[in-house]
């Protein structure tokens, strides 16, 4: 790459920059993406409804990624400036070749030349090392007990849940289904609690009377 050219870039990535760092700023000074004293912070959500706090934590999260992203851009930026200075500014890190002239000048910062950008290959192993680690104890959902590794019949998932939905939620019993009041919906009617096969209806009295004399 020719002198003139390498000032080119140079000159851009700099104005680049020089805008990231701007849209990074105004977001720090906005609080994007941050939780403050201002945010929404309740001693306990367990009485609400997950919906009540979807849209901050998506805005939330959303924004904390937006400047993550900017963060990460500017990062690159560095770098291709570092390469200028190194002299190897324009070739691919991946093959040694020339990137293409209109490549840069759509992304300045690019590391690969769009041949090697375009033959990554993401294949089901590097897919399963990027999940997170969280999935390596995560045991089955609600009511799917024969999935779990510990094949556990004594209390199913579903049984916590009523357990704890006697106390309450964000529904009314009028939302339940025409059930009156909460007793009467969160009841073993709805879910067995505890049981796991018929056997586990007989009564000891019933028992006691099918013994013989």
């Amino acid at each position: 790459m020719d002198r003139s050219n390498m000032e080119h870039f140079k000159d851009m990535l700099f104005k680049q920059g020089r805008d990231v760092e701007k849209t990074i700023n105004n977001m720090k000074v906005n609080k994007s993406g941050e939780q403050d004293k201002f945010s929404n912070n309740e001693l306990s959500s367990y009485d609400n409804h997950p919906a009540e706090l979807g849209s901050e934590v998506y805005l939330t999260t959303m924004n904390n990624a937006l400047r993550v992203h900017q963060e990460h851009i500017l990062k690159e930026i560095h770098d291709a400036l570092d390469r200028i200075e190194k002299g190897t500014y324009g070739k691919c890190a991946f093959c040694g070749d020339e990137i293409s002239y209109e490549r840069l000048e759509a992304l300045p910062y690019a590391r690969l030349c769009i041949k090697c950008e375009e033959s990554k290959e993401v294949t089901p192993r590097v897919l399963d090392n990027e999940r997170p680690v969280e999935e390596l104890i995560w045991d089955a959902p609600f009511g799917r007990k024969y999935l779990n590794r510990r094949e556990d019949d004594e209390h199913e998932g579903m049984d916590y849940f009523n357990d704890l939905m006697k106390y309450g939620s964000a529904d009314s019993p009028q939302d339940l289904g025409g059930y009156h009041d909460y007793e009467e919906f969160y009841t073993n009617e709805i879910d067995q609690q505890g049981i796991v096969d018929d056997m586990d209806r007989v009564t000891n009295d019933e028992y006691k009377r099918q013994l013989p004399d």
